[in-house]
């Protein structure tokens, strides 16, 4: 394979006619920021529209040694494909090409004016409506391709969402954490004898990008797009719901004196997403995983950088408690955060 950067790249967008001479001489690459699994690259074109290059990587980015086979950008076109199918337009990128000898794909670009909602929800900035139409965004995606026998033959293969989520999660923790190890080994059994529908395994706010509405005009709500699929397959959705609420979850903690805003943005999206009338995933289960992506979070092998010690620890607390005895309900598990920060926030 032919590991292409920005150093690179364009001369290889050249040679194999991806670029006219013309264009290659004026255009240039720039790596983007992102996750750690992949190298991802904006290709500028002066004279037509930009695109992005993304190819996959054996060795992940984290300081715990974390392989996972290249072949998994497959998997990411796959699902792209099918999300392009089952969400509205614009939602995810456009696919232009691929190569399989190198391991890549390319797809159109997102306007540069675009902002991470990771970001805005680290600078405590919170937006409910966002929230609501990313739970109907998702519960369409589940909805959509419950039960389908041709995804559940052409994406059955969790081999690489184990490598990416259940090894690097649950199972690193369950070899480190004794107590808690027959509560994760039990999630994971469960978890694969589970096969319901496409699972994006990714659903995540790093992956959420806000494009500004056209018109610019105050009042107009962002175009969201989704990235980032590798992970995806047919599976059990409580995934995508545990981890894409952990990741909220764990902002809330490292915002807690605006707990109430954040906990309204959360109910916005579990009420969008209930509100299709579509419950495919165990509620129980769905805490079971909620409790532990934030457990792997601080503990696991891809850590998140902004919480303190003591929001660590407080983390460490609750999971543990929801990891031995989940609460049945999603809302009870948003109950009991709540009257824990409040107990422990001097705000």
């Amino acid at each position: 394979m032919l590991e292409l950067g920005p150093d690179n790249l364009i001369d290889y967008l050249g040679r194999t006619g991806r670029l006219s001479s013309a264009d290659a001489a004026k255009s240039y690459a720039e790596a983007l920021s992102g996750g750690v699994s992949n190298v991802v690259m904006r290709v500028g074109v002066p004279s037509g529209e930009d695109f992005v290059v993304k190819q996959s990587r054996a060795q992940l980015r984290t300081q715990a040694a974390w392989f996972s086979q290249p072949e998994r950008i497959w998997r990411e076109r796959d699902v792209l494909d099918v999300l392009s199918r089952v969400t509205p337009a614009g939602v995810v990128p456009k696919r232009l090409f691929e190569d399989r000898d190198n391991y890549l794909f390319a797809m159109e670009a997102i306007p540069r004016e675009h902002l991470v909602w990771k970001s805005s929800l680290l600078n405590g900035e919170v937006d409910a409506s966002i929230a609501h139409r990313l739970g109907e965004i998702l519960a369409a995606i589940h909805s959509r391709t419950t039960n389908d026998a041709d995804l559940r033959e052409r994406l059955g293969d969790r081999t690489i969402f184990d490598e990416l989520r259940l090894d690097p999660f649950y199972r690193y923790m369950a070899q480190r954490q004794a107590d808690l190890r027959p509560a994760l080994e039990r999630l994971i059994d469960e978890t694969m004898a589970t096969t319901t529908c496409l699972v994006l395994g990714d659903f995540s706010p790093k992956n959420i990008l806000l494009v500004p509405s056209e018109s610019g005009s105050d009042g107009q709500q962002p175009r969201l797009v989704l990235v980032d699929f590798e992970t995806g397959h047919f599976g059990d959705p409580a995934f995508d719901l545990g981890f894409f609420l952990s990741h909220l979850l764990l902002k809330t903690i490292k915002h807690a004196a605006r707990a109430d805003d954040f906990f309204d943005m959360i109910r916005a999206f579990w009420s969008a997403y209930r509100g299709e009338d579509f419950q495919p995933a165990d509620e129980r289960r769905t805490v079971a995983h909620l409790a532990a992506c934030m457990r792997a979070r601080v503990d696991g092998k891809s850590t998140v950088d902004y919480l303190t010690s003591e929001a660590q620890s407080f983390v460490r607390e609750v999971t543990r408690d929801w990891l031995l005895s989940p609460p049945d309900r999603v809302d009870s598990a948003f109950g009991d955060l709540r009257m824990r920060l409040k107990a422990v926030c001097s705000c």
